[in-house]
């Protein structure tokens, strides 16, 4: 089956649903996942977006559990067609032992929401459209919905008050590959299935792309930095095979604040690419060269797994250190 394009960004696609079933006057249902414990298939923030929830032919976008969950929620939505016309946010809890569809006795809570404009919801669909960031308050009680911005490090779940909840909009995580060909071929697909946005950046005249739901840029990578920016979200993969590309790409890259960068080669062709850049004063002291870990992969496929997998490790740990670095952050929540 070939990755879907929206498939690394679930929240956007989920906004864009409702943004658009609001302006077109639909009825719509929000649900957050508030809180996990245990082997939970989402994490915290996470979003399922439902247009007539209660109707027979509704729709939907993003995801809560993978599938569990959503079918409970759906049945309840039919049983409970006036919930929607009281406006009150109503908070359900899942578990092993209630909910015997989840994994591993995992357990889970969400907050299901019946938002009432489009205003409820559009500026969190530009933060993550615009890779800005932004809180979002609901009011427990009332429902009322209201937005700040987030100065500084973009928190990964939801923050609760007594009487309300803030919940983060902001950059998706994305990858930038550097260069096409086999191995980038294998790698796109399985970052966009890892939940990155991916972009493919080669401007070699040779340089062939088909992978759905990953563009390919033709800018050389300075312009598409440029044009794009390289946030803490970002990870920088060069599998290019070629110096002029992939030293181009890292040197704007190791001096910016991506969070993963990474250069595919052997052991030689990694010591002598750190002789040349370290030459041009560029600090090569993060860089992850030979890409990948070592698990002993030779084919295109295996070379992609193993990058996928330090991909995976390095967004869990600025994950962890973000969550360091998080400041007092929820102005309005702290002062109720």
């Amino acid at each position: 089956m070939s990755p879907s394009p929206s498939a690394a960004n679930d929240r956007q696609a989920a906004l864009t649903l409702a943004v658009e079933a609001l302006e077109s006057g639909r009825e719509v249902a929000l649900v957050t996942v508030l809180e996990t414990y245990g082997s939970a298939p989402r994490r915290p923030g996470s979003l399922w977006v439902i247009v007539d929830p209660s109707g027979p032919r509704s729709r939907q976008a993003g995801s809560i559990s993978g599938g569990c969950v959503e079918d409970d929620l759906l049945d309840w939505f039919a049983a409970h067609p006036n919930e929607a016309r009281r406006g009150e946010p109503v908070e359900r809890h899942f578990d092993g032992t209630s909910h015997p569809g989840l994994p591993c006795g995992g357990t889970l809570s969400v907050l299901v929401e019946w938002p009432r404009q489009a205003s409820d919801l559009r500026p969190a669909l530009a933060a993550v459209s615009r890779r800005e960031a932004a809180w979002r308050e609901v009011d427990l009680i009332t429902g009322q919905v209201g937005f700040y911005p987030i100065d500084g490090v973009v928190p990964e779940s939801p923050s609760r008050g007594e009487n309300a909840l803030a919940v983060p909009f902001g950059p998706a995580w994305r990858l930038v590959i550097i260069g096409t060909g086999p191995v980038a071929e294998a790698l796109a697909p399985q970052a966009l299935s890892l939940g990155f946005e991916v972009d493919v950046c080669d401007p070699r005249p040779h340089a062939d792309w088909s992978v759905p739901g990953v563009a390919l840029h033709r800018e050389v990578p300075e312009r598409f930095f440029a044009a794009t920016g390289l946030d803490a979200r970002t990870a920088v993969v060069a599998v290019a095979h070629d110096p002029r590309l992939d030293d181009l790409a890292l040197m704007d890259a190791l001096e910016s604040p991506a969070f993963h960068v990474a250069a595919m080669g052997g052991a030689s062709t990694s010591r002598a690419r750190r002789d040349r850049l370290g030459g041009l004063g560029v600090d090569t002291e993060r860089l992850r060269a030979p890409a990948g870990l070592d698990i002993g992969s030779h084919t295109p496929a295996e070379i992609a797994v193993s990058m996928a997998a330090e991909l995976v490790a390095a967004r869990y740990l600025e994950r962890q250190r973000a969550t360091a670095r998080l400041p007092m952050a929820r102005r309005s929540l702290d002062a109720g």
